[in-house]
């Protein structure tokens, strides 16, 4: 029985999953497979490309600039976050990715994005990783602040809105046992109610009624997914890492000291629970 990484998203609270990776990459602690959505997906990638505090780098150092996410790029580009400069410029010139060291790991990586067609997960394995990352660019791509991001002439968007915690994936692979990184403290639940109206999302995707559907529902999914993550937690088949305070910043906090904060967090809080998952990891 194999153990997966299962990783959320989270907007700029992927400073403290970067700070879980890198406390991971410290100890030499690789997992088998690694699930991810959104911003867990961006940090994944350094992960697998074995590339320690690349993603702490980045946190620190370039979350500021506009280019990375800003009102002027939703302006230009329609989308909040800058990917072309995210996946471009600094991908490849300011903080390099290793693309060979990734493409050699020999973690499984699946990244999940939502079909706006069926309004379900699709998620896109390693060797699907086109140079700009398309399949993490889709994963990554908010409604409402983001393009629409098509590949293979499908559309899709936020792998959060149909698998916000993406475990199910790891568990339909065979990984009877996960390590699962949150975002959100234990008493954090989300409100029922979008953040749109109901009427400007049915306007702004009627191309897409399943996708309005999931859109709808994200937020009992999410709940319902934490209670199942609470119930294995018990059983002793999930080791849960999530912030042990609560996170009062928005998906798009700029300021780099409260980010380097939440990673060191992140960094902490893994500390706390390395024995457990080594003896997780020894049970496979």
């Amino acid at each position: 029985m194999s153990v997966g990484l299962v990783l959320e998203g989270g907007g700029m609270r992927g400073a403290y999953t970067a700070g879980v990776l890198d406390e991971f990459m410290k100890h030499e602690i690789y997992f088998p497979a690694v699930y991810a959505v959104s911003a867990g997906a961006c940090c994944a990638l350094s992960y697998l490309s074995g590339q320690y505090e690349r993603n702490k780098n980045i946190f620190y150092n370039y979350v500021s600039d506009k280019r990375y996410v800003s009102v002027h790029n939703l302006r230009k580009n329609g989308s909040l976050f800058g990917f072309d400069f995210i996946f471009g410029t600094l991908f490849y010139d300011l903080v390099p990715f290793d693309a060979h060291a990734f493409r050699s790991s020999k973690i499984h990586l699946m990244v999940g994005a939502t079909d706006l067609k069926t309004g379900r997960a699709a998620y896109f394995g390693k060797e699907e990783m086109d140079e700009h990352f398309l399949p993490v660019q889709a994963s990554s791509s908010l409604p409402f602040l983001s393009n629409i991001i098509k590949i293979n002439n499908r559309p899709y968007l936020d792998g959060g809105i149909s698998a916000p915690i993406p475990y199910e994936r790891s568990l339909l692979d065979g990984n009877g046992k996960n390590v699962v990184v949150l975002t959100r403290d234990r008493s954090f639940r989300k409100r029922s109610a979008p953040s749109y109206p109901h009427s400007f999302i049915n306007v702004r995707y009627r191309e897409y009624p399943a996708f309005v559907r999931a859109l709808l529902s994200q937020s009992d999914l999410y709940n319902g997914e934490l209670d199942f993550i609470s119930r294995q937690e018990q059983a002793g088949t999930m080791v849960v890492i999530r912030p042990s305070q609560p996170i009062d910043i928005s998906r798009y906090e700029k300021n780099q000291e409260t980010l380097m904060r939440l990673y060191q967090m992140g960094r902490q809080d893994t500390q706390a629970k390395l024995t457990e998952i080594q003896k997780l990891l020894k049970s496979d």
